[in-house]
């Protein structure tokens, strides 16, 4: 893959949900390498990363970014009904990028055996190691991922490793929203300390 350039910012970004401020007058760059997200549950940081992906409303301040973003949340954000190669195949033709390594990547992940089961019908590790395939069939300049080592074996944690590592290789933005994996900090780039809303 071709090196790329990327940047991502917020600045004096406010997000108010359901009447209450969860962002408060953030203000973040980012540019290639891994940036760590760190911060008590509830502290803001999910609603950071789906700021700079654009699914949360900015009540102030602005978003800006290169390129596209991959944005993989807690949840899989896979379509139940589907198998796990349909799902990737759905997601990179949304995009208009090319489908031919969608079996490969999911291989690499562990699911060789099980391209073509339903997701309904797949462990929640499974459905993880599918979501996060996307990491390679979504090659996008901004890689956003929250609580990514939920549900995975050891394995799966090895493997995201190794994913992250390679996004990073690429010249990609890659933040990373967790709570332990203190052995990612040797790869981090910046760490961002959220709590009640405001970032450090």
């Amino acid at each position: 893959m071709r090196k790329v350039e990327a940047s991502a910012s917020l600045r004096g970004a406010t997000v108010i949900l359901d009447d209450r401020p969860i962002l408060r007058d953030v203000s973040v760059e980012l540019g290639p390498g891994l940036t760590l997200v760190r911060g008590p549950n509830g502290a803001g940081k999910t609603t950071l990363l789906r700021a700079f992906a654009g699914l949360v409303p900015l009540a102030r301040g602005t978003r800006e970014m290169t390129g596209d973003a991959l944005y993989i949340g807690h949840r899989p954000m896979l379509l139940r009904g589907l198998t796990a190669r349909e799902n990737l195949t759905f997601y990179v033709r949304f995009r208009g990028l090319a489908e031919d390594g969608i079996a490969n990547a999911l291989d690499a992940w562990g699911l060789g055996n099980d391209l073509d089961r339903p997701v309904e019908r797949l462990s929640a590790g499974e459905r993880r190691r599918a979501s996060l395939a996307r990491i390679e069939t979504e090659r996008l300049p901004v890689l956003l991922l929250d609580e990514p080592f939920a549900d995975l074996d050891d394995p799966g944690v090895s493997r995201l490793r190794d994913a992250i590592a390679g996004a990073r290789e690429d010249g990609r933005i890659v933040v990373v929203a967790t709570h332990a994996h203190l052995e990612l900090d040797d790869l981090a780039a910046s760490h961002i300390a959220v709590d009640r809303g405001i970032v450090a």
